[in-house]
């Protein structure tokens, strides 16, 4: 998968470049990064590079290891596990908040126009002929809802903590995306429409109030991902520690 090149000096956009190529896995896990090749294909000096590589190391994505160099982390399933855990026991927390008061109308407002986000997402899935797509773009559609959903709550900056631990269990949500993008017979979802269709059902019984429902809605879709990982690594034993 090929991006543009990032303007010089610009450190967040350096870090954003490599981060996108290590989950999408066009550096694959295993793989050792250059300061140096990164640094001249970019065309940005070394300290952008080391920066970026010193931010991504705490995400998760790359071990760096003295006169050895940098390498490309493969995914700990315990790591999945736990940002899984992490996922699950806040937004099931913000959804009962949410669904104990009652919303401001600016509130509904906004769920509706998610809502309405969905179902073109969902329409437009239905329609298409192909599963090529970008399945990044995916993954961050997915982050933005999550980020909406504690905004409502005033928990924006748990968003942060998520940034450092959900390396892994992104990584196993794009291998899913890409893997399972199919569908078996013409009624059949492939697993992004699955994704907004939950999406979309968590939207609704939060209107209505329906805290049980939501929320067995959001420990689905996030158990769904350790079941599908378990799938996943005996399609790429390589990608994965132990």
């Amino acid at each position: 998968m090929q991006y543009g090149l990032v303007p010089s000096e610009e450190r967040d956009e350096v870090y954003e470049w490599i981060r996108r190529q290590l989950l999408s896995f066009a550096v694959k896990p295993g793989e050792m990064l250059s300061e140096n090749s990164l640094s001249a294909q970019l065309k940005v000096g070394r300290p952008a590079v080391r920066d970026a590589l010193s931010r991504l190391a705490e995400e998760g994505y790359v071990n760096v290891y003295p006169q050895r160099g940098t390498e490309v982390s493969r995914i700990i399933p315990d790591r999945v596990r736990q940002a899984v855990h992490t996922h699950i026991v806040l937004e099931q927390a913000v959804i009962t908040e949410l669904c104990s008061r009652k919303l401001t109308e600016q509130e509904k407002d906004t769920f509706q126009t998610v809502l309405r986000e969905r179902t073109a997402m969902e329409e437009a899935a239905r329609r298409s002929k192909t599963a090529e797509t970008d399945d990044l773009h995916r993954i961050e559609t997915v982050r933005v809802f999550r980020r909406f959903l504690l905004g409502t709550c005033g928990k924006e900056y748990a968003c942060e903590y998520y940034r450092i631990v959900d390396c892994d269990m992104l990584r196993v949500l794009y291998l899913q995306y890409h893997t399972f993008n199919y569908k078996i017979n013409a009624s059949s979802l492939t697993s992004w429409e699955h994704t907004v269709i939950e999406e979309k059902m968590m939207i609704e019984n939060i209107l209505r109030g329906e805290v049980s429902t939501a929320c067995l809605i959001c420990s689905n879709h996030y158990n769904s991902i350790l079941w599908n990982m378990d799938q996943l690594r005996r399609i790429y034993p390589q990608f994965f520690a132990g």
